[in-house]
């Protein structure tokens, strides 16, 4: 609930008689808004699973740092009768991206913002030759110009063709003669020395989760730590965070009160990541997430990430995970790239005169979620455990494109209450 803020308890019985009428009247007004404010967003979400075949969702919403509304709609475990609960934990994708950034800018604080244009590799990298030797010399010298600025922004110079190599283990692990699933190292060895850059870094914008792969890998070389231990040590646990974990692979898996992954039942069994040759359901057969944790790999609640965000850019009711100027260097775009609305790991935009950080994650065809927070004091979350997009992929993204649109800007109009543009309530 969001309450009137009372000044002072004045002495003379006449006015702590107005201040009782008083809170009685703003603890009334609060709860008729909390209700109108449930009433939209019900509606929405009954609007949504009602147009999409999607099994569960959960959704969390917080002003000004204090959450307000949680909820569970449908089922999280069909065959069990399981409903989707706010305490549901789902895979989070590539929202992941922000919580490695977060990291990043945590680590690296004191050396901002100079540090974000040091370079990767090389013998002075932030992933020095003398601790990677399997990262020197890579086929590609242009790689050695790569900061920790175009990781963030992705402006590494990988991701502008339609290859990603988190996908891709099996065959990685053969060409580098490791047992599938290929390991993130893995796969960043396999880059640096069979392929080169896409384009020169520093120059175009191509979204890239093998970026982010290596951002995970500077976060243990400079924490000293495994990239899950560092990144709960300093993000999540001050954040008030204790979902989030590292998903596993197979339904057997899943963590305590974490949901089923139901796929589009369109899309086609896909082989097993593991190279044993068995084949499945995408959302258990064709990810692994340890390989994918700094991209795509963490799985919490809703509520979660809320906190999250609210402590990361300082409007948490506890600590702030950052300091004001961190916050403000990472909500800055590239200036020099007009067209990039990428901050320092968030996706900054405006609308209507409000500044926004956002990012979706989406893992085919099991998984959507999408975080934003707003300058106006609103920051919410919403997940889902099945991804509708039809097959063949060449139909997929303008389908993606219509059901994020419609989750996105349908929630926050139901939540930002035009009628009242000030609190949105």
């Amino acid at each position: 609930m969001i309450f009137s803020h009372i000044r002072r308890l004045l002495p003379a019985a006449l006015s702590i008689a107005f201040i009782a009428g008083a809170v009685t009247s703003a603890h009334a007004q609060a709860q008729e808004q909390d209700q109108a404010l449930a009433g939209r967003v019900d509606a929405q979400m009954e609007q949504l699973l009602g147009k999409y075949p999607i099994p569960g969702a959960s959704i969390a919403i917080a002003y000004k740092g204090e959450l307000v509304y949680q909820r569970g709609y449908g089922m999280a475990v069909m065959e069990t009768n399981t409903p989707a609960t706010p305490q549901t934990v789902f895979r989070i994708a590539s929202i992941s991206k922000p919580v490695t950034a977060v990291a990043v800018l945590k680590l690296f604080e004191n050396e901002l913002p100079q540090a974000l244009d040091r370079k990767v590799f090389g013998p002075d990298g932030l992933l020095p030759d003398s601790a990677y030797p399997e990262f020197a010399n890579p086929r590609d010298p242009r790689v050695l110009k790569v900061t920790l600025r175009d990781l963030l922004q992705h402006t590494s110079g990988w991701g502008a063709t339609d290859y990603d190599p988190q996908y891709d283990l099996i065959d990685i692990a053969r060409t580098m003669n490791v047992k599938a699933p290929a390991s993130a190292r893995d796969v960043i060895a396999f880059m640096l020395k069979q392929r080169s850059l896409d384009v020169p870094p520093g120059v175009e914008v191509h979204y890239s989760n093998f970026g982010y792969n290596i951002l995970g890998r500077i976060i243990e070389y400079k924490s000293g730590k495994p990239y899950e231990q560092a990144v709960q040590e300093l993000v999540f646990k001050p954040a008030g965070v204790s979902s989030a974990v590292i998903a596993a692979d197979k339904r057997v898996q899943r963590v305590a009160n974490e949901t089923v992954y139901y796929d589009d039942p369109r899309w086609p069994p896909v082989p097993d990541q593991d190279g044993s040759g068995a084949t499945g359901a995408e959302s258990y057969f064709g990810f692994h997430l340890q390989a994918m944790d700094a991209h795509g790999g963490w799985a919490a609640t809703a509520a979660d990430l809320v906190r999250f965000v609210d402590a990361a850019q300082g409007t948490a009711k506890g600590a702030a995970l950052l300091k004001p100027e961190t916050v403000a260097l990472m909500k800055q775009r590239n200036s020099a790239m007009p067209d990039n609305n990428n901050g320092l790991g968030w996706v900054v935009t405006k609308m209507d005169g409000v500044n926004i950080i956002s990012h979706s994650g989406a893992l085919t065809t099991g998984t959507y979620g999408y975080l934003q927070a707003r300058e106006d004091g609103w920051s919410w979350a919403v997940l889902f455990n099945r991804l509708p997009i039809p097959y063949p992929p060449e139909k997929a993204l303008s389908e993606l494109q219509s059901f994020q649109t419609t989750v996105q800007r349908g929630l926050m109009s139901a939540i930002i209450n035009r009628a009242d543009p000030q609190t949105g309530r």
